[in-house]
C-alpha cells in the first residue's frame, strides 16, 4: 500500500503511514521514523487511557526519535517498548542541559544563531514536551550559556563555550564510547548486549562512530568523540586494530576503560593487554548482565 497521512500511535502528531506486511512503518517529524507491529498497536496502544501507556509513549517517542536521528530505523513489539522507554525515563535532568547545550553547539560555530523549535527538538535531548524543552532552554539561559533573539533563535554564549571546553577535559557525565568490530557477526552482541546494558540498565548514552551521521574525518571523528564520552567499553572480539588505538587513547585521556572479549576469542588478545581484567563473555544476553554489573561497580 502507498504511505498515507494518519497519527502518529505514540505522539499522535500527523503522520506518514505506510501499512506493510506484518508491521506498520511511521514516519513523524517528533518521534522520527520507526516500525510497530501490528500486535503491539492491538495489544497495547489501542486503548491510550491506560495509565501505563499514558506515562510511557512520551518516554519511547524519546527513544524512536533518537534511533532514527542515528540511522537505526527500530521495530517495536511488545516484547521490546516497555524496556526502551523505560531507558529514558530515569534520565537526570543535568544530562538533558548537557544533551540540549551539545546539539545548539554541534549546529554552529561561536557567533552563530540557531533556530530550536522547542516541541520539535524536545525528544533529542530527552525531554517529553515542549514545556519541559523550554524549562530546560530558560535554565540554560539564566546560567548564561544561551542567549535568546526572537522567538526561537538561540546563541551559545561565551561561557557556554567555555562549560563545554571544561566538559570535555573529564568527558561528559552519562556519555560511553563504544569501541568494537563492526561485523555483521556482532550486532548481536551490541544490540542486546553493549547497548542495553548501557542505556537501558544503566542510564548511559553510548556512542558508536558507525552510527553517528557526520562529514568529517572519520578518525577526526572518533577522537573528538572519545573526548567528550566519561568512559569507553571497549570489545576485543575480533582483534581489530582500530579498537586497541581507541582504547589506547581513552586511556591517555585518563578515562576509564572497560575491557571485554568473547570466549572463544579471548586467547587472541594481544599480550600488551592480557593483564587488564577482561569482561569474558558468551552470549549477548551474558554480555550485558556483566557489563552492567561492571559499570554499576566502577563507574561513578
Amino acid at each position: 500500500m502507498a504511505d498515507a497521512i494518519g497519527k502518529c500511535p505514540l505522539c499522535g502528531w500527523e503522520a506518514t503511514v505506510n501499512e506493510l506486511a506484518n508491521f506498520t512503518r511511521v514516519k513523524c517529524e517528533h518521534c522520527g521514523e520507526f516500525n510497530i507491529t501490528r500486535l503491539l498497536l492491538r495489544t497495547h496502544f489501542a486503548d491510550l487511557k491506560s495509565n501505563e501507556a499514558k506515562e510511557l509513549l512520551p518516554y519511547l517517542g524519546v527513544h524512536t526519535r533518537q534511533a532514527s536521528e542515528r540511522g537505526e530505523y527500530i521495530t517495536l513489539d511488545i516484547k521490546n517498548w516497555k524496556e526502551f522507554a523505560l531507558s529514558h525515563k530515569g534520565t537526570p535532568i543535568s544530562r538533558k542541559l548537557t544533551k540540549l547545550l551539545e546539539l545548539i553547539a554541534s549546529r554552529s560555530k561561536p557567533g552563530d544563531q540557531v533556530k530550536i523549535i522547542p516541541a520539535h527538538e524536545a525528544p533529542l535531548v530527552g525531554a517529553v514536551s515542549k514545556s519541559e524543552m523550554q524549562l530546560l532552554l530558560n535554565h540554560l539561559i539564566d546560567l548564561g550559556y544561551l542567549q535568546k533573539f526572537q522567538e526561537t533563535n538561540y546563541l551559545v554564549s561565551v561561557e557556554g563555550w567555555k562549560q563545554m571546553e571544561a566538559a570535555n577535559v573529564a568527558g561528559i557525565p552519562g556519555k560511553c564510547f563504544v569501541a568494537m568490530s563492526f561485523h555483521e557477526s556482532l550486532k548481536a552482541a551490541y544490540d542486546d548486549g553493549i547497548f542495553p546494558a548501557l542505556n537501558i540498565d544503566c542510564k548511559i548514552e553510548p556512542v558508536r562512530i558507525d552510527l553517528i551521521p557526520h562529514n568529517d574525518n572519520i578518525v577526526d571523528k572518533i577522537i573528538a568523540e572519545i573526548r567528550t564520552c566519561r568512559f569507553m567499553v571497549a570489545d576485543f572480539t575480533g582483534q581489530k586494530s582500530g579498537v586497541y588505538f581507541e582504547a589506547g587513547f581513552a586511556m591517555g585521556l585518563g578515562r576509564p576503560v572497560i575491557w571485554s572479549c568473547q570466549k572463544d576469542d579471548l586467547e587472541n588478545v594481544h599480550f600488551d593487554t592480557r593483564q587488564y581484567n577482561h569482561i569474558v563473555w558468551n552470549e549477548p544476553a551474558d554480555l550485558r548482565q556483566k557489563l552492567a554489573d561492571r559499570i554499576k561497580a566502577t563507574i561513578p
